[in-house]
């Protein structure tokens, strides 16, 4: 906050803040709180009696605390009101900057969250619910009365949802509709599909067209889906079969990892594409269909170009800052 008092602070560093703010309802309650503390110390009574820091001896000033007082400098006292007027502007100021970026939010209730390739975002809900979002994904947050609702305009995002049987928490695609209560699960786009994947507890999977959570009664088209089950919403809409998966590996990109079982070169690729800003591309159609099985951190490309380099035979360029371009190295 007092760093915010400098005249030379940018706007793109004060756009920061009210972003940090605007993460959390958390930080806008720890900024609350470091106000308060502030305020307490405006309110000590004893500033004049606490010794400058220029003092011969550190002695001095529990001497003055203590009673046994010695005369003050000459500069004590005037240094002392110049930092304490110094700190009560600053404070201020610092309240004013709050209310202003409170502003900008108005209430944690309405939300868009949009990230772009290579960012990755941890926020924290109204209702202390955290939604791990990956890049390139947008939803969109509207909390009623009655119901926890995120719309999941595209990408992919792990909830892990706060209990309340009063409100239930649901995620609509343009193919589902996902209700829970408390538990924690995934939703994602790929292809022309929509994946749900349940880590924790147990969510009720309907089709968009036909699925109704205003009444008490679940709808016909409800599916349940429970820990370490995942269920598939193909491009028409079918309802696909509950399938046993392994939930930490599939959601595994919310901590930073891909755990690759098998899968073909072109789905891992595509995987780092989207996570990084660096691109990779792969010219060998026979390549692109050999099989990983390994595990990597979802930032570092480069340790999938290598992991190939060591397993086949590759040529590796790099025309471009952000671009890894691979061939076959045979001749």
């Amino acid at each position: 906050m007092l760093r915010l008092q400098d005249p030379n602070v940018s706007r793109p560093e004060r756009a920061e803040y009210v972003r940090w703010l605007r993460e959390s309802p958390l930080h806008v309650a720890e900024m609350l709180r470091a106000s308060h503390v502030h305020g307490e110390l405006t309110d000590f009574p004893y500033w004049n009696e606490i010794a400058p820091p220029d003092e011969s001896s550190t002695g001095a000033a529990v001497l003055e605390l203590s009673g046994a007082r010695g005369p003050p400098t000459r500069r004590s006292r005037p240094v002392r009101r110049l930092r304490l007027w110094s700190f009560l502007g600053a404070l201020a100021a610092g309240i004013a900057i709050l209310g202003i970026a409170l502003a900008y939010f108005e209430d944690f209730r309405y939300r868009t969250i949009d990230t772009e390739t290579g960012e990755r975002r941890t926020v924290t809900l109204a209702d202390s619910s955290v939604v791990l979002v990956s890049p390139q994904t947008t939803l969109r947050v509207h909390f009623s009365n009655n119901e926890r609702h995120v719309t999941l305009a595209r990408g992919y995002a792990l909830f892990r949802v706060t209990k309340d049987p009063a409100k239930p928490f649901v995620v609509e695609t343009s193919r589902t509709h996902v209700r829970a209560i408390g538990t924690a699960f995934g939703v994602g786009h790929r292809d022309d599909s929509v994946i749900v994947t349940v880590e924790e507890g147990r969510v009720a999977v309907a089709q968009a067209e036909t699925s109704s959570f205003v009444s008490r009664a679940s709808p016909p088209a409800e599916i349940s889906v429970a820990a370490d089950q995942q269920l598939i919403v193909s491009k028409v809409g079918s309802m696909g079969q509950v399938r046993k998966v392994d939930s930490r590996r599939e959601l595994a990109w919310a901590d930073g990892h891909f755990v690759f079982d098998h899968d073909p070169v072109a789905e891992v690729v595509r995987k780092f594409n989207r996570f990084n800003r660096v691109q990779i591309k792969v010219l060998d159609p026979q390549l692109a269909t050999r099989p990983v099985s390994a595990v990597f951190n979802v930032s570092d490309p480069e340790a999938f170009v290598v992991f190939l380099e060591s397993v086949a035979n590759i040529r590796v360029a790099r025309p471009a800052r952000n671009m890894i371009v691979i061939e076959s190295g045979a001749t």
